[in-house]
């Protein structure tokens, strides 16, 4: 019997320093006098999929709402806080970079997955995200991005209209745009070699 698992790492970045997330020159979107921005992610590790069944080789498998994104960002200046919110796909440095990284692998027939492989939704009552509820694939690139907030003219809360914000704000005042639900989708397909495999996606949260 075919068996694969694929495992997801989620990591959060809060104003990081790591590969495509630059850590800002100023520090505008950050409030010293109360507890400053938060960046808070439900995923407690990782998301596993395991398909064991032959039906789930064709049809897939969905994990819904497995990452939820809230987000508390202050601001020091008036007018200065400007944000962008990314994710990127890290295959822990395995050759090559277009493949995931296997753990383990079981017989010698089938090819490894690549990055493209894993399907992305992102979506919140606002329709906030760029490709608001729509599935997107990572290229097959060693961090390759995709946007959810882009580093765009600054909008703040309030309009609920499918625009960009990405000023100062809470999920606590304004849930349905500063609250981010991502999915997961698999389809591996016949074609692929049994084993185990593992790849990082990081959500990072940067002052632009």
């Amino acid at each position: 019997m075919r068996y694969i698992i694929f495992a997801i790492i989620v990591f959060s970045l809060n104003k990081a320093v790591s590969q495509p997330c630059i850590n800002p020159v100023t520090s505008n979107c950050f409030d010293a006098i109360t507890e400053g921005s938060q960046f808070l992610m439900s995923t407690p590790g990782n998301v596993d999929f395991v398909f064991d069944e032959m039906r789930e080789y064709v049809t897939g498998i969905t994990l819904s709402g497995k990452t939820m994104l809230r987000l508390d960002v202050r601001e020091d200046i008036a007018g200065a806080c400007k944000w962008k919110l990314i994710m990127y796909i890290d295959n822990n440095m395995h050759l090559p970079d277009f493949e995931w990284e296997p753990l383990v692998t079981y017989g010698t027939t089938g090819a490894n997955p690549e990055l493209g492989l894993i399907e992305v939704k992102v979506y919140n009552g606002c329709g906030t995200p760029l490709q608001s509820g729509v599935y997107q694939v990572f290229n097959n690139i060693q961090y390759d991005v995709i946007e959810i907030i882009p580093d765009g003219p600054r909008i703040i809360p309030a309009p609920c209209d499918g625009s960009q914000v990405n000023g100062p704000g809470s999920y606590v005042t304004d849930y349905n745009e500063f609250n981010f639900t991502i999915d997961y989708r698999i389809k591996p397909g016949y074609l692929l070699r049994s084993g185990a495999y593992q790849i990082k996606i990081h959500f990072c949260l940067v002052e632009v």
